[in-house]
């Protein structure tokens, strides 16, 4: 089994900024996932498979390479832990 979290954010998106650190202290909490950032200007071909719509930024868990959930916008620590904790 292989978990992968996506995330795909913007330097010009002011959520995008709020959650970097957010973000990083998931990345302490799920140490096990791979862990795979794109930037929404310049990895188009990378993120166009995942159709990420206008908000931003969008968090996905995927299994095996299939999603299994997604969110999108700002999150708290809390919110995200709680969602992919149902997933493991």
């Amino acid at each position: 089994m292989v978990i992968k979290l996506v995330r795909i954010s913007a330097m010009w998106c002011p959520a995008c900024l709020i959650m970097r650190p957010r973000f990083q202290e998931i990345e302490k909490i799920f140490p096990d996932f791979e862990h795979i950032e794109y930037d929404f200007d310049l990895d188009e071909a990378e993120i166009e498979k995942y159709k990420v719509g206008d908000i931003l930024p969008v968090l996905i868990l995927l299994d095996n390479d299939q999603e299994i959930t997604r969110l999108v916008g700002e999150k708290s620590v809390r919110e995200i832990e709680s969602k992919l904790r149902c997933f493991i």
